[in-house]
């Protein structure tokens, strides 16, 4: 990734890329052998999340304005990441604004959902950003339509850990509270492709 002023150029990961990196990983965890299927399924994520990206049904204003340019690069506002943000304003002792940060956040998620899409992830505070008050999801590798996925991690709230694991412990508290009043089958089936 290339970084400018007000804006990021994405270059497409290779195979060999992809391979290299998660090969790391993969080691690190002891699952080496899960190599060749991991590798598929990021490459299948990118094709599918480009692919959902380039109908146009969402505005690319929801993904960091985003620019197709030569050689499959993705140009996009630069964006402060959520969870800099969320741990910024707690930290400054800014709880409320912390948490009106982190409503907007849950907020976005379902305005996505109104389009039949969602991140497969549910790292909000690491694929999502904010641009002056505009949240924007800023990886769109891993968006998916499909409804049964996003109802099973809903049911099995995919968000918790990853909160705990990665934010302040006093915002993922808040963010997993909200959470569980937000990401609902209720909100879910009251919105999904609400825009359809």
């Amino acid at each position: 990734m290339e970084y400018f002023e007000d804006h990021v150029i994405k270059t497409p990961k290779t195979v060999e890329e992809i391979t290299a990196t998660v090969s790391k990983y993969l080691n690190h965890i002891g699952k080496i052998d899960e190599l060749e299927a991991r590798v598929k399924e990021m490459q299948d994520d990118w094709e599918t999340g480009l692919k959902i990206v380039k109908t146009g049904r969402i505005p690319y204003k929801m993904f960091g304005h985003l620019e197709f340019l030569d050689d499959g690069k993705i140009k996009q506002r630069r964006v402060e990441v959520l969870q800099d943000v969320w741990d910024e304003l707690y930290n400054a002792g800014k709880e409320s604004e912390m948490r009106a940060v982190v409503d907007k956040s849950l907020d976005f998620v379902v305005e996505l959902w109104k389009y039949g899409i969602f991140d497969k992830t549910f790292k909000v505070g690491y694929e999502y950003g904010l641009m002056g008050e505009d949240i924007m999801l800023i990886d769109f590798g891993e968006l998916s339509e499909d409804k049964n996925i996003l109802e099973n991690k809903i049911l099995k709230r995919k968000w918790e850990s990853k909160m705990i694991e990665y934010s302040h412990p006093e915002v993922a508290k808040y963010f997993n509270e909200r959470a569980k009043e937000v990401f609902t089958l209720d909100v879910l089936n009251k919105n999904w492709e609400k825009y359809s």
